[in-house]
């Protein structure tokens, strides 16, 4: 880890501890400590051409501070620190471009997430520090269920950037702002557009946002009557080198579009659509959406994510006369709680085309999810 990176997180957390120092009740109370851990078992299937079952796995430890309860109303923080295990299942067994577990990813353990936030009125606030840009911006709160990455943000942004964008399982500096009127709001990030350390992106490190060049971020939330629309669209400052080597430099950037909403009292749906410059990004046009049910203490839900080549990414990653165009993962699931602290979550995955290889078998995954939380929820 740095050293500038250790200093800012040895003053944020002397900042918590002395505002929580004169140990009175009210104080006290300003810091919520917690913990997570999720795994989820994934044995490939019919269809795979390395069969077997991998375990992966990712442990949060997190402490909130509450400005108000220590006096402070218009300040909070927050600090999360993240540890990872498991082999690349998504890649060595399938070969998939969408990864099959949201928690795959090759770090080591690090400060994922430490970020003041001044929110002066109910209107405006502002947040500086090691954002997660998929807990500002494209959320998908039904999506939020499924265990494949593609519900959690689309990979149209995901995809971007040298070692993807500000998101898990790095993050980096940002300020992101926020006017917020009813359901009614427009939010605004400046990222770094390099998530990690220059020499080794599976540490954490602190810069200025835009040290390596900037990924702007702007998204609106309309309601349309009782849904939710969300309209965004990115953009990186700096150029990365083109998919195809004998084009210049390209922009790296791309719009969404994301409608949620309830269908029933016990469903609820969404759909998203994103697109990206396939200049310089294999992705060029993302369609996903689902349901969740509520029966009983069982949630269930169906979903589907259709990832499409651009023509540099057909060209130049694989064969164009045989390349499959789109890559489409069928995902179904169920999720309940078997305690306060823990819930179990069986889950099947269909992935037609994997990653666009021409002869590549469509590939079924079985998995189970545990998910444990203290304090219980």
């Amino acid at each position: 880890m740095h050293r500038p990176f250790r200093l800012a997180l040895a003053a944020l957390s002397l900042t918590l501890v002395g505002l929580a120092a004169p140990g009175t009740a009210a104080a006290q109370s300003a810091l919520d400590f917690g913990g997570t851990y999720t795994a989820d078992v994934l044995s490939a299937l019919d269809g795979s051409p390395d069969r077997g079952t991998d375990l992966v796995g990712r442990a949060d430890a997190w402490v909130d501070f509450k400005g108000p309860a220590a006096g402070l109303d218009s300040l909070a923080a927050h600090l999360d620190l993240i540890a990872v295990h498991g082999p690349d299942f998504s890649g060595r067994r399938i070969g998939v471009y969408q990864t099959i577990s949201s928690l795959e990813a090759d770090t080591l353990p690090h400060v994922y997430e430490a970020w003041a936030q001044w929110k002066p009125s109910a209107l405006v606030s502002a947040k500086a520090g090691l954002i997660d840009l998929n807990a500002e911006f494209d959320i998908q709160n039904t999506g939020a269920l499924f265990v494949n990455s593609a519900f959690g943000i689309g990979p149209d942004i995901s995809q971007s950037g040298l070692a993807g964008p500000s998101i898990f399982p790095m993050t980096a500096a940002a300020l992101v702002v926020r006017v917020q009127h009813g359901r009614k709001a427009l939010g605004l990030g400046v990222f770094d557009a390099l998530a990690g350390a220059r020499h080794d992106p599976r540490k954490a490190a602190l810069r200025f946002p835009g040290t390596t060049g900037a990924l702007l971020i702007a998204e609106a939330r309309v309601p349309v009557g009782t849904w939710l629309l969300q309209l965004g669209g990115w953009h990186y400052t700096t150029r990365f080198d083109a998919l195809d080597p004998a084009r210049p430099p390209a922009l790296s950037r791309g719009v969404y579009a994301m409608l949620e909403g309830a269908v029933t009292r016990k469903v609820s749906a969404w759909v998203r659509i994103g697109g990206a410059d396939a200049r310089a990004n294999p992705i060029a046009a993302y369609l996903g959406g689902g349901a969740v049910a509520t029966l009983g203490e069982w949630r269930l839900g169906l979903a589907a994510a259709h990832a499409r080549l651009g023509h540099a990414g057909r060209t130049v990653l694989a064969a164009p006369d045989r390349a499959h165009r789109a890559e489409t993962v069928l995902e179904l699931t169920a999720q309940r709680p078997v305690a306060s602290w823990l819930n179990i979550q069986p889950d099947l995955q269909y992935v037609i085309h994997p990653g666009w290889a021409p002869g590549a078998p469509d590939t079924l995954v079985a998995g189970l999810r545990f998910s444990f939380a203290i304090p219980d929820s």
